[in-house]
């Protein structure tokens, strides 16, 4: 049965990609409708959650707005949507802003008295996890958020916090041993045993020589997960749950599904095995949250698990969570919420960093020289171990990395800001003046404009530079974020922003000094194809590098 399911998908997208434009537009039309009706055909008795045909339309006006705007299909949505100019939505309930330039204001902590994230958040975590909504629940979101969130944003939004979760994950250690040169799984590193790794020449005792080759997508964004992860769980969670990394992707595959309502029992695979892994992963962090909750009462912990490093997030959150009567599974899904947030969104956008990087022919010897004042190395020529990185130095001086990660984000990462009208509120839209009414849903889907050419000439190249602007009153090269909104837009932006950037700027200015990358087979870099989206795109397959360390002997960095 999930091979015929399987099969039919595949032939229906071979069949659909074979279709005009005109005619794909309108079978998306009708989709939409008929999904509209029957995804949502319980969300009547659900307060303040999107639609889940608000992700379909929003695909749609980006379809359609990305093509010519005089075809028919087009001329169509445009009569029948609800309101005018960068307002895009056929009822009242969604609206998708294409185009509308006031939307740092518009979604302002100003704004909070109409305007508010949270009850989006509670219906996403409705249907990421099944829970039914209940008053008692609802009342345990309104009770919670505040105390929920505080401990957070402190680690991730806060310059304090960051750099003290940095020092707990010894990012210098972890970047020294980033491929093993080992056949023998007991002495891989945990994010180097999913990555296929077959080792093309054995190191010896002095460093020098070795190769290995690995999956690059699958060897990164587990490298990022593994230094994530144990700041803020601790080490616990992760050693012993040891399919956690797998099924954070596994069930980040099935999210989109989610998102729309999909029925968990579709018969496609990857439906089965992120339902599979979703179980597993609610099932270890419900046994993760016991364990804390012991700690913090004195009480014997289960199977004697050392939870000394779990940070203070961790505990705060599980004590706001007990105060308001979380069960344990509640729990589970709240903390899993923050697992899978900061992952899933940093760990693909640093594969494509590094892909970027090592890529693009002379880079990375530009970027060593950028990067190593601020990267402290010891050792051999032929093996160097780092002993410091200056974050904040990283920071301040090396505008070329930053424009790099600002260019990776353009390319391979769209935010959506979504906001719900809890009050009435006007809005000024140019010439047109919308009445928007609680209940109603705004959406912006912020990658619409990131391959615009008029705004990033030869929109599909990675260009280093392309963020870089002379500052008038210093006259140095700096980067900037322009119109860029990766982080979304307004007061509620990413809760992880900070962090976020300074492990992207972190590990890929330390890959960069220890570390040569280059294609398996030799000849020259071949860029997989983006899927997905919006967030973070993956690659359709999977890149085959040799990794060898970085030999400096004779070479200045000067």
């Amino acid at each position: 049965m999930m091979g015929l399911g399987n099969n039919i998908v595949e032939r229906a997208l071979l069949t659909y990609h074979g279709l005009s434009t005109a005619t794909k537009a309108t079978l998306a039309i009708s989709i939409a409708l008929i999904l509209c009706r029957v995804l949502c055909r319980h969300e009547s008795t659900r307060r303040k959650e999107l639609p889940a045909w608000g992700p379909i339309e929003m695909a749609l006006v980006m379809n359609l707005l990305d093509g010519p705007r005089n075809g028919i299909v087009y001329r169509i949505f445009s009569a029948i949507r609800r309101y005018g100019g960068s307002f895009y939505g056929i009822t009242s309930a969604n609206q998708t802003l294409i185009g509308y330039e006031d939307v740092d204001r518009l979604f302002s902590s100003q704004m909070n008295h109409a305007l508010s994230i949270e009850w989006h958040g509670y219906g996403l975590f409705l249907r990421f996890f099944g829970f039914p909504d209940t008053p008692i629940l609802r009342k345990k979101v309104e009770c919670t958020f505040k105390p929920w969130h505080s401990p957070v944003e402190r680690v991730f939004n806060n310059e304090t916090g960051a750099a003290a979760a940095f020092e707990r994950g010894n990012l210098s250690k972890m970047v020294s041993e980033f491929v093993s040169f080992s056949p023998e799984k007991e002495k891989m590193k945990r994010w180097e045993l999913r990555a296929d790794t077959k080792v093309v020449k054995p190191e010896d005792d002095s460093g020098k020589g070795g190769a290995i080759e690995a999956n690059l997508s699958t060897l990164i964004m587990d490298f990022g997960a593994c230094f994530t992860i144990p700041p803020i769980f601790g080490h616990d969670l992760l050693d012993r749950n040891p399919h956690l990394l797998e099924d954070i992707w596994k069930f980040d595959h099935v999210v989109p599904l989610l998102f729309i309502n999909m029925p968990t029992w579709v018969p496609f695979k990857v439906m089965k095995e992120g339902m599979e892994a979703r179980k597993r992963l609610l099932d270890g962090v419900e046994s993760f949250s016991r364990r804390v909750t012991q700690l913090q009462r004195g009480e014997k912990i289960d199977d004697g698990a050392d939870m000394s490093d779990v940070s203070d997030v961790v505990l705060e959150r599980n004590t706001a969570l007990e105060r308001n009567e979380w069960s344990y599974k509640e729990r589970a899904a709240s903390e899993l919420l923050v697992l899978f947030a900061s992952n899933t969104n940093t760990q693909p956008v640093l594969f494509w960093l590094v892909l970027y990087i090592y890529s693009t022919a002379g880079l990375v010897d530009t970027l060593r020289k950028e990067v190593s004042p601020f990267v402290t190395l010891t050792g051999s020529a032929n093996r160097k171990d780092i002993t410091a990185i200056d974050i904040s130095g990283l920071s301040r001086e090396c505008q070329l990395l930053k424009s790099i990660i600002l260019e990776t984000l353009r390319l391979a990462f769209g935010a959506v800001s979504t906001r719900f009208v809890k009050r009435p509120i006007t809005v000024q839209d140019g010439n047109h003046t919308h009445k928007l009414h609680p209940g109603t849903f705004l959406s912006v889907p912020h990658s619409f404009s990131q391959r615009d050419p008029s705004l990033y000439p030869d929109p599909d190249k990675f260009v280093p530079d392309r963020f870089l602007e002379t500052d008038p009153s210093s006259g140095n090269l700096v980067a900037k974020y322009g119109k860029l909104r990766p982080w979304g837009a307004g007061a509620s932006m990413c809760r992880g922003k900070l962090f976020a950037e300074k492990e992207l700027m972190a590990i890929g200015a330390a890959l960069v000094m220890l570390w040569d990358i280059s294609p398996a087979g030799g000849g020259d870099w071949k860029l997989p194809e983006m899927v997905g989206g919006p967030g973070p795109v993956k690659p359709k397959e999977e890149v085959r590098v040799v990794i060898r360390r970085a030999v400096f002997d004779g070479v200045s960095l000067e």
